[in-house]
């Protein structure tokens, strides 16, 4: 039975959040009578395993050993994303997958994306290869009906119970534009088809299958009450998520682990007294289960086949160009966006060049560069077109450029011919702070020739700003990214691309104007107080240790830091562990009473007003108390204090700016 993939923990929150990583999580509510499960799964980018820092995870053949296991009766539903995103996809567009699913088999899937990234008349093929139903409750066609003529909802009755499914897809501007699929809103589609599926089949349970952050999701539930079940995009590649939302009954959202690393098990039965019951878990597909033998070979066969067609080498590479560990491409210049925007200006011959650093999706290793390596760093095949452009058009593409940087978002600008500064601490809109064509300022009345991909010339990644320009080179008669670095890489014999100061970032990419803590990273940075992990990067989120948070203590408040370590306890090994919050609410009641000679507005030391104050450890309870009544100190969302988790880079920042400022 499944059940032994998993332990079982007691929940209860009106808003929780679980992060799993190797352990599975089980809700219990116990059935009365038979269940059904409901399996799901999504990002089938790989049909084999994905093996990198992360560890094993996915692969076709070990998602069918899991679904086999499961002994009641079943509904197995797939996410969305099974082409394009990466090497495989680009190159065999989804078709492998579908065969794979049917073999699993698997009875429903949603669109991801990615699945439109060969455009929609591949898409359509897709759905005539499954034996599988798509559905989609909101992407329509030219015609306003559902694209490719797929189903708005699914109805499974099994052991007596009427399970209703819908499937939602947002964010189509960031696949390949095509006039034959249109996004209708997420929250009005759903609406509409559980209207429809309500009054025509009467289901008992109905689940969502989304594309769409959860942030969405949350809405989406909020908004559309009669929706249950939410299975959702990955929201990491090496965790699984789970959120319960409290109401008149329970209800979940799922994240399973991108690259098909975790399946999502909900089982739904009824309980004595009629009433639905659901128990959930996630199953990690890692290399502690046995591949099903067949789709092993199957999956074997299209590898083997990868491998002989991309196996050319074309050139060599005198050093690595990492991607970067952290997306860097999606930031800051990196070499590899320099080789690919060089390659795409050098072919046209135009003024500029840029590529987006989300398209870059794999390093280039030192030694033989190959087809493979090629096709694995611009796996989307996006047309490569060229346009004459005006001065305001290209500063305007620049300020969205760096519009997100925070989020790590795709349509960062990575350049050839032009170079440009940006600070992240300015609002959106005015963060670009120097931009030069080919060492000159630019002109904004100017125009100029740009090489950029279609998918941006026609308004993806909110690019609208090309709509007046003047088109050169169109779609039609384009080459691909992927064609265009083979030709400059054949060209050249030798990569040796390097970094070159097309592009200085102005203070922290992560840390942007409308961050929290903003103002208390930056003037920390500014007195020299407090510095980033590196050039770029202030990683608001990463743990800090009691070494360091005594070190930034002392050198704001003007301290000695041993004096302070030594009233603490803090020595030896022990500095380097990581500083719990509630570790630095003893650390700042300490550090507040040396400099002033005061301690805070006094509370009672028995509790404080968080919702988690009895897992406060007592000893720290009284700081804790005293400091939050002093604005000294503030909670996590949702009225925690979260006494036993790290301290964040951003919350010590905020601490010690406060505490530096009274």
């Amino acid at each position: 039975m499944l059940k032994r993939f998993v332990s079982a923990i007691l929940i209860s929150a009106p808003l929780l959040t679980l992060a799993l990583g190797s352990v599975s999580i089980v809700r219990a509510e116990t059935p009365s009578s038979g269940t059904v499960s409901i399996m799901y799964f999504n990002d089938g980018h790989e049909i084999s395993p994905v093996v990198d820092k992360l560890g094993t995870r996915g692969g076709v053949a070990r998602i069918k050993t899991l679904i086999d296991g499961a002994a009641d009766e079943k509904i197995v539903a797939f996410g969305g994303d099974l082409g394009g995103g990466t090497l495989f996809g680009g190159v065999f567009k989804g078709f492998p997958m579908v065969e794979a699913f049917n073999r699993i088999p698997i009875d429903v899937a949603n669109f991801g994306q990615h699945d439109f990234d060969a455009g929609s008349a591949n898409t359509l093929e897709l759905i005539k290869a499954a034996k599988f139903s798509w559905i989609s409750s909101n992407l329509v066609g030219k015609d306003g009906k559902p694209f490719g003529n797929v189903p708005t909802y699914q109805l499974y009755e099994k052991q007596g119970i009427r399970i209703g499914v819908i499937g939602l897809t947002s964010a189509m501007e960031t696949t390949t534009p095509d006039s034959a699929v249109k996004q209708k809103n997420v929250i009005e589609a759903a609406k509409l088809a559980v209207d429809q599926l309500k009054k025509e089949q009467n289901p008992d349970l109905i689940v969502a299958l989304t594309q769409e952050p959860v942030e969405d999701d949350k809405a989406l539930l909020q908004a559309v009450p009669d929706i249950r079940v939410v299975f959702t995009e990955e929201e990491a590649e090496e965790k699984s998520f789970v959120y319960e939302v409290d109401g008149a009954v329970k209800r979940y959202i799922f994240a399973p682990q991108g690259n098909m690393g975790s399946i999502a098990h909900v089982t739904v039965g009824r309980g004595a007294d009629g009433q639905l019951t659901l128990s959930h878990e996630f199953l990690k597909v890692d290399e502690n289960i046995k591949e099903d033998g067949a789709l092993a070979e199957f999956a074997a066969d299209y590898q083997a086949r990868l491998d002989q067609e991309l196996g050319k080498k074309i050139a060599s590479a005198d050093s690595g160009l990492p991607y970067g560990e952290h997306h860097e491409s999606r930031f800051q210049e990196t070499a590899i966006g320099n080789l690919i925007a060089d390659a795409y200006r050098d072919y046209y011959q135009t003024d500029i060049a840029f590529a987006n650093g989300g398209g870059i999706r794999a390093s280039i290793n030192q030694g033989d560069f190959t087809l493979k390596d090629a096709k694995s760093i611009l796996p989307f095949g996006n047309k490569i077109v060229v346009a004459e452009v005006t001065g305001d058009m290209l500063l305007a593409a620049l300020e969205n450029s760096v519009s997100a940087v925070d989020k790590v978002a795709g349509a960062f600008l990575q350049t050839s011919g032009l170079s440009y500064a940006y600070n992240p601490a300015k609002p959106v809109g005015q963060r670009i702070e120097q931009a030069l064509v080919n060492g000159k300022p630019l002109d904004k009345a100017g125009k100029y020739r740009l090489a950029l991909s279609n998918y941006m010339y026609t308004g993806g990644d909110k690019y609208t700003m090309f709509a007046g320009a003047k088109t050169v080179v169109g779609a039609n008669e384009a080459l691909t990214d992927f064609e265009l670095l083979i030709a400059y890489a054949e060209k050249k014999g030798v990569l040796s691309a390097k970094t070159e100061g097309r592009i200085t970032v102005n203070g922290f990419a992560d840390v942007t104007s409308d961050h929290w803590a903003a103002q208390d990273i930056y003037g920390l940075s500014a007195k020299g107080i407090i510095a980033g992990v590196d050039v770029t990067r202030f990683a608001p989120l990463e743990a800090v240790t009691r070494g360091e948070f005594s070190g930034y203590l002392a050198k704001a408040l003007g301290l000695g830091r041993p004096e302070l370590e030594t009233a603490l306890g803090w020595s030896g090994a022990g500095l380097s562990e990581q500083l719990t919050r509630e570790e630095m609410a003893v650390a700042m009641k300490w550090a507040y009473a040396k400099k002033t000679g005061k301690t805070p507005v006094s509370g009672s030391p028995g509790d404080t007003t968080f919702a988690d104050d009895a897992m406060i450890d007592p000893v720290a309870r009284a700081a804790v108390s005293e400091l939050a009544r002093d604005g000294l100190l503030s909670g996590r969302p949702d009225n925690r204090f979260a006494p036993k988790e790290p301290a964040s880079r951003a919350e010590i920042a905020h601490v010690v700016w406060v505490l530096a400022n009274r």
